[in-house]
């Protein structure tokens, strides 16, 4: 994939996780508003606006045309009716004012951009940082298939569909950081030299403590020797365990890549008739299974990882 494609599309990917991230963490809080800084940062991003700039410009240029221009062409000069043109004025402005950041306060588009700063460093998703370049080159394959799914749906008019479409489109964004998670996962093991080493040199302790153990004729030594084998078994499996959870995360990532090609297809076939409601239960349900599986093995293999180190 091109530098400049990939970059492209990871910067549309970001933008659609940060989406999900924000969505969710309303879903999440019925009172989301009320958070002090999601209430400052909406607020500001109100006033702060172009729009509002606009008007409040506008207004000002109008109250000083009525004070200088009208009103005296009306024949009203004289200190007082000149106040009395910047009061109204100002009266004018307060009401504009208070109803554009009340309706912008309502924006929900307005909203997510409001609180993309806020939100932003939760954003996990930097293929630039897996080195394995199989890996990297899965995580392109997901992200090449996502971007296809979102253009396709994206071209879906408005309605209905579009809408349970764009629901799908959401959850097809939610497996595509799940891939990069697992990615980003065994690309940390192959990195992680102490495992490689452990794999390598517990088994050499084990037969050494075990061969010592026939000769030993110490019975405190002996014990403690049993004990240690028992201990340095036990981090084998773990570490065993750990290698299989990667090995068979390398298989889910292939299994993953065509599922999404998969789902890619069948989304082709999804014509603009809102009777295919069936169609896409069924495609929203493949994802959330791969997702889920996705998920699974992530939080397993970090399960393992952490009682490994």
């Amino acid at each position: 994939m091109p530098s400049e494609t990939r970059k492209y599309l990871e910067k549309r990917a970001r933008d659609a996780i940060l989406k999900n991230i924000i969505k969710n963490y309303k879903q999440q809080r019925a009172n989301w508003l009320q958070d002090p800084a999601i209430k400052k940062a909406v607020w500001s991003y109100a006033f702060f606006r172009t729009a509002n700039a606009v008007i409040i410009g506008a207004i000002i240029v109008l109250t000083a045309c009525v004070s200088l221009m009208i009103l005296p062409a009306l024949g009203l000069v004289g200190l007082g009716w000149l106040a009395a043109g910047g009061l109204i004025g100002l009266v004018v402005l307060g009401l504009a004012e208070v109803m554009f950041l009340y309706a912008a306060t309502r924006d929900e588009k307005a909203h997510a951009q409001a609180v993309s700063e806020i939100f932003e460093p939760q954003i996990n998703f930097d293929p630039n940082t897996i080195t394995d370049n199989e890996l990297r080159g899965k995580v392109d394959d997901a992200l090449k298939y996502w971007s296809l799914i979102d253009d396709t749906v994206g071209k879906v008019p408005k309605g209905v569909l579009r809408d349970r479409l764009a629901r799908t489109t959401g959850e097809v964004t939610h497996w595509l950081q799940a891939v990069y998670n697992l990615a980003d996962r065994v690309d940390k093991f192959h990195l992680n030299k102490v495992i490689e080493q452990d794999l390598q040199n517990v088994p050499k302790a084990i037969a050494q403590y075990q061969r010592k153990l026939t000769t030993e004729d110490n019975e405190g030594v002996r014990q403690q020797l049993e004990k240690t084998i028992a201990d340095r078994k036990r981090q084998l499996d773990t570490l065993q365990n750990l290698e299989n959870h990667m090995e068979k995360a390398s298989y889910q990532l292939d299994s993953t890549i065509s599922a999404l090609g998969t789902v890619y297809s069948q989304l082709l076939l999804v014509d603009t008739k809102e009777e295919q409601g069936g169609r896409i239960s069924r495609l929203q349900e493949k994802v959330s299974e791969e997702v889920q599986q996705l998920e699974d093995l992530t939080e397993a293999m970090d399960e393992v990882y952490q009682s490994s180190t």
